[in-house]
């Protein structure tokens, strides 16, 4: 399913382009899920889209945006979405308690209650597939219809990255959370 390093010379022109638009694109590279679904490059090209408009075009802050794909890569139990968007997260300077939080799902040390609602609704998106609508009525209070349906998007767009990874063989375990560099 993975096309690798050495399959990057024999790829067929539509997986070429694919690959190219990605790399072109505001990741600036071709994360692993994508090239795990290269071998449908119509399918790769309009989960990308779907991605690309999540992270880059999104109503959500970026913070928020974070907070839902650690949630969901957590509940999940992707070790690659979590290690790749912790990095992230990290960047915009997300503190260990939110960062614990999306991770555990334990949201009892949170004040924030957008990001209470947004760990809430993600976690219980996947663990339990389905989205609970007393979460999603009490986050469109807080942060919008779009930014509350951009959260549950993000609730089913990375399981479905994760299970191309699965797929893939790729995934790997979450790493512990980092600790905070000191003053």
């Amino acid at each position: 399913m993975l096309i690798g390093a050495s399959e990057l010379r024999t790829m067929t022109p539509a997986q070429h382009g694919v690959y190219d638009a990605i790399a072109s694109g505001p990741r600036k590279d071709v994360p692993l899920p994508f090239l795990a679904m290269l071998d449908v490059p119509h399918l790769a090209d309009s989960i990308q889209s779907v991605g690309s408009a999540i992270r880059f075009s999104g109503s959500l802050s970026d913070e928020y945006r974070e907070v839902a794909i650690l949630s969901a890569a957590a509940a999940f139990g992707s070790g690659y979405e979590w290690n790749y968007h912790e990095k992230i997260a990290l960047e915009l300077g997300m503190g260990p308690e939110w960062i614990q939080a999306c991770r555990s799902g334990d949201t009892s040390a949170i004040e924030d209650a957008s990001v209470k609602g947004i760990i809430e609704l993600c976690w219980g998106a996947v663990r339990d597939r389905k989205v609970p609508l007393d979460a999603l009525a009490s986050l469109t209070r807080l942060i919008g219809r779009s930014g509350a349906s951009e959260v549950v998007a993000i609730s089913g767009y990375y399981p479905l990255l994760a299970l191309f990874l699965s797929a893939g063989e790729l995934d790997t375990e979450i790493r512990p959370v980092q600790a905070a560099e000191p003053g």
